[in-house]
């Protein structure tokens, strides 16, 4: 829970009560491997090659032969674009690694260009980016067997194949398989050993970077996910990683499902495929996290005290002597954190999604969410049918909430002078005047928490409904009359005044400000709509919507309570007459 979901926690909460290393390493000398069991403990397969001969310069094997002569040249730097409906992908030979990833359906909200989900900036890692024997890979250029392609037919693949050698005999190749209509791109790692000598028992790991491309500064809402979180599936638990004041780093031992970056609306996720063995996860700390956006500095760099966290997916591998391979497998899903997308995966992907505590329930309020935009085809709107229909949903026990509240606040103003009277009797006795009143509270029979008690059950649909609107990605871009994105702030500030004077209205038609005394409990009653008004600036427009829309049906429950307890009141009348 970020501190602003605590904020809104506690204020929701009061106003119940209140309302009622990368290095070169030498290979070193050979070692024995027993040929009779190729499968080393990591679960990663050693397949022994065609036979080499012992000499260094056997490039006539058929290992050797299947390099292009090139590597024993200067290889010219180059990348390759792939191109499908969903996004575009450029990849460079310099690490095989992966610089650019645009989403086609998703902009920018400050540029209008789609978004970009890889950081140009060359002090962040690079996503595919590989650490093998401590071998400096990332800086090396590799061959490239595929060229840039756009996918336009429904799940038509394209394939490209980087490799590098080198002269110690290393073979490293990766594969990358993208298919049109999928955000999972499939990759392939086989790591040969071509020469004399051998590779030592190890790990081979996958890195990601720590961001997903550049932050939009100035959009406008402190209500997002605060910065980056890294999220683990194993076994059935999530472990979740964020931003720290410490490079304090965290392991996940193997077998994982998976692992991801995420931010509020967009995630990479890293998923091992088990046929080629388990993996484990470490997440780090070693870049700075960018500081929050102010109005007078909107791209203020980065936080000297603040770290983000960043994936690193660890493959156990085993000793490689001459003629010997071993491959990886995993899948990558760049793109959207979109439930219903991830759900049909079959991943449990959807569990990137931090829905929160009652994120059961926010599932279905998600789910009634997107059924209302396919009848009205607006988001907004489909915000106003989901504050309805919560409301009808909760109108019984709100209903019996409104009508003991308000009955309490009678009996509350009719014992209000033996109330004063106790105050002037005991004036200096705080304990006296509270067992007292405790005493003509019982007499009167009002409970003070009897109506409040039936909306504490509220507050997890409350908190549910928060977290939907949070994390919605459907709602990222969506206008609704003068609002251009309900996942942000509104620009002109209507909805939080109509909030906080949609509240003050509540509490004058329930009759709480004429009830409650003088002094710190009214100037409560006054202070929570106001300092509520003023933090909500910040709050995305799709939350103040539904929260408006709440409280202007809320008034409407309340003059239908406040009728039927007068006209419950003048029947006891007429009959004591």
């Amino acid at each position: 829970m970020d501190n602003n979901s605590r904020v809104v926690f506690f204020l929701v909460s009061c106003i119940i009560v209140l309302g009622v290393s990368q290095f070169f390493i030498p290979a070193p000398p050979p070692a024995a491997v027993n040929p009779s069991n190729p499968v080393s403990q990591s679960g990663a397969t050693v397949t022994n090659a065609a036979p080499m001969a012992a000499d260094e310069s056997s490039d006539s094997t058929a290992l050797a032969k299947a390099l292009p002569k090139a590597q024993a040249l200067n290889i010219p730097a180059a990348s390759v674009t792939i191109e499908t409906d969903d996004y575009t992908a450029i990849f460079s030979n310099e690490g095989a690694a992966l610089t650019s990833f645009q989403l086609k359906k998703y902009q920018n909200r400050q540029t209008h260009q789609p978004v970009e989900l890889v950081n140009s900036d060359p002090a962040h890692p690079k996503p595919f980016s590989l650490l093998y024997s401590g071998l400096p890979l990332n800086a090396q250029r590799f061959t490239v067997e595929g060229s840039s392609k756009n996918l336009t037919q429904a799940n038509e693949e394209a394939q490209l194949l980087f490799r590098y050698r080198n002269p110690q005999g290393l073979i490293l190749e990766k594969h990358f398989t993208f298919k049109n209509g999928s955000y999972l791109i499939g990759t392939e790692i086989t790591v040969s050993q071509a020469k004399p000598g051998s590779l030592e028992a190890g790990t081979l790991t996958v890195e990601w970077a720590d961001t997903l491309g550049r932050e939009e500064m100035t959009a406008g809402t402190n209500s997002r996910v605060q910065g980056y979180r890294v999220a683990t599936l194993a076994g059935d638990h999530v472990y979740s990683e964020s931003m720290k004041k410490s490079q304090e780093a965290a392991e996940i031992p193997s077998p994982i499902t998976w692992t991801a970056l995420a931010n509020q609306f967009f995630m990479a996720a890293l998923i091992p495929d088990p046929s080629s063995g388990g993996a484990s996860v470490k997440v780090v700390r070693d870049n700075n996290a960018f500081k929050s956006p102010t109005p007078e500095d909107p791209n203020p760099g980065l936080d000297p005290k603040t770290f983000t966290p960043r994936p690193l997916l660890v493959f156990q591998t085993p000793e490689l002597k001459q003629g010997q391979s071993f491959k990886e497998k995993f899948q990558v899903f760049l793109g959207p954190q979109d439930y219903s997308l991830l759900k049909s995966l079959g991943l449990q992907l959807e569990r990137v999604i931090d829905l929160g505590t009652f994120g059961f329930i926010s599932v279905y309020m998600l789910a009634l969410l997107q059924w209302f935009f396919t009848l009205v085809h607006n988001w907004g709107l489909a915000v106003i049918l989901l504050s309805v229909s919560v409301k009808l949903l909760l109108w019984l026990p709100t209903h019996n909430s409104y009508k003991n509240m308000y009955i309490t606040q009678q009996k509350m103003r009719e014992v209000q002078p033996k109330v004063d009277a106790l105050k002037r009797k005991y004036p200096d006795d705080k304990q006296k005047q509270q067992q007292e009143q405790m005493k003509l509270f019982n007499e009167a029979g009002i409970n003070p928490l009897g109506g409040c008690l039936p909306m504490l059950f509220q507050l997890p649909v409350f908190w549910a409904l928060y977290a939907t609107l949070n994390h919605s990605i459907e709602l990222r871009g969506a206008h609704f009359l003068w609002l251009g994105d309900l996942t942000l702030h509104d620009p002109i500030y209507v909805l939080p005044f109509l909030m906080g004077g949609t509240m003050i209205l509540q509490q004058k038609v329930s009759g709480q400000l004429a009830t409650q005394a003088a002094g710190q409990q009214k100037m409560m009653m006054w202070m929570m709509p106001v300092v509520l008004t003023f933090i909500s600036t910040k709050w995305p427009a799709g939350l103040l919507l539904y929260w408006v829309v709440t409280n202007i049906l809320s008034m409407v429950q309340q003059k239908v309570v406040n009728r039927e307890v007068q006209k419950a009141k003048k029947k006891v009348e007429v009959v004591k007459s």
